[in-house]
């Protein structure tokens, strides 16, 4: 029987932030939890979806004794709403009646509501694997000694075999994410796989930013090339943030792909550490220094030998343009064919707009590399 979650998250005031860091790293990692975010009053652990924030207390103001917020877990959507009704009929203050907060976690739904002494309660529900998608076929996919879970499109235009694409997504999000993508891909003619990495709702497994991932991608082209509909000379990687990376790290490893396109990759990664603060604490925890170049695609250029499409806003915030743009420079000093494109006022979040624009490069860039004889 699968042991009940009971755990979401949870928000603690400490008096001395440094000290209790300091405490706290010594036994948290040890269950799973690394370091995800930090500013100066403030950091965030995360194990999956589950969520520790501590925050320096302010001299002289408390908002509680010791707790800042507790989530719990609720076995549905219904018994969110029950907790709710029960809440509201003994006069708690709500704070938050029953609502989605997908950014959390995925289908995230909770409740929120004052205890006695002041302490803000959350009941919060959410997905325990991929949801199911009435346009695509649930699947799961030997990774390298996990499972990864996704959904598999089939084209609607084209005749069989057809050309093949895997879509891998960013950092805190999975296969679902990719759904609209995947639709749109499959509609220009193409199979199309939308992967979990490992580690992500619907894969076993730690998330581990570029290391054993890009093995689970090697494992999930063997298998998607094995598939019926799929003309094993013509499969491409497409991935966003951290997909982006993975995918570019697995294509240095030379499978049979054609093609391979990334959007705002993080591509040298104590470079990235150094441009963005609020990423050093995840990557010192997870990477460690000597596991940054391992997981930095810059550094396996050489071993890329297919066409590559590059595209990253220039106003990025997260993962500065400057990554592509030496990757850019790096590919064409080795001489491999790659292609860029630069967003005008794009941040690490696409527009509609952008994404439009975007979108028409990257199937322009595929109708050539998988179509072309």
């Amino acid at each position: 029987m699968k042991s009940r979650a009971s755990f979401a998250g949870a928000a603690v005031e400490v008096s001395d932030l440094g000290r209790s860091i300091a405490f706290y790293r010594l036994w948290l990692p040890t269950l799973g939890f690394h370091r995800v975010w930090a500013s100066p009053g403030r950091v965030m652990w995360s194990r999956g979806y589950d969520h520790f924030v501590m925050r320096q207390a302010a001299d002289g103001i408390s908002y509680g004794p010791g707790a800042l917020w507790l989530a719990v877990s609720a076995e549905s959507r219904a018994q969110v709403d029950e907790v709710h009704a029960v809440m509201k009929e003994a006069g708690a203050e709500i704070l938050q009646p029953p609502k989605e907060l997908d950014y959390f976690a995925p289908g995230y739904y909770s409740v929120a509501f004052r205890d006695p002494d002041g302490v803000p309660i959350e009941v919060a529900h959410r997905w325990e694997d991929l949801p199911d998608l009435n346009d695509a076929e649930s699947v799961e996919v030997p990774g390298h000694g996990v499972t990864l879970g996704g959904y598999f499109f089939k084209p609607r235009a084209g005749k069989p075999p057809y050309p093949a694409v895997i879509l891998l997504h960013g950092f805190a999000q999975n296969a679902s994410h990719l759904a609209a993508l995947a639709r749109l891909t499959a509609a220009n003619g193409y199979v199309v796989l939308a992967l979990s990495l490992r580690g992500w709702l619907g894969s076993e497994g730690e998330s581990d930013q570029g290391l054993r991932q890009p093995l689970d991608v090697l494992a999930a082209i063997d298998w998607l090339a094995k598939r019926p509909l799929v003309d094993r000379e013509r499969i491409a990687l497409v991935g966003n943030s951290m997909g982006g990376q993975v995918a570019l790290l697995t294509a240095a490893h030379r499978p049979p792909i054609s093609a391979v396109a990334a959007f705002q990759p993080p591509i040298d990664l104590a470079a990235w550490r150094e441009s963005n603060p609020f990423v050093r604490d995840y990557l010192d925890d997870l990477c460690g220094p000597e596991g940054l170049p391992v997981r930095s695609p810059i550094f396996r250029v050489a071993q890329i030998d297919v066409p590559v499409l590059l595209i990253h806003g220039d106003k990025d915030e997260n993962v500065s343009v400057q990554q592509t743009e030496a990757m850019e420079a790096s590919l064409k000093n080795h001489g491999k064919e790659v292609e860029t494109l630069i967003v005008p006022g794009a941040t690490h979040y696409f527009t509609e707009q952008q994404n439009a624009d975007a979108r028409r490069k990257l199937f322009e860039f595929l109708r050539r590399h998988l179509y072309r004889s």
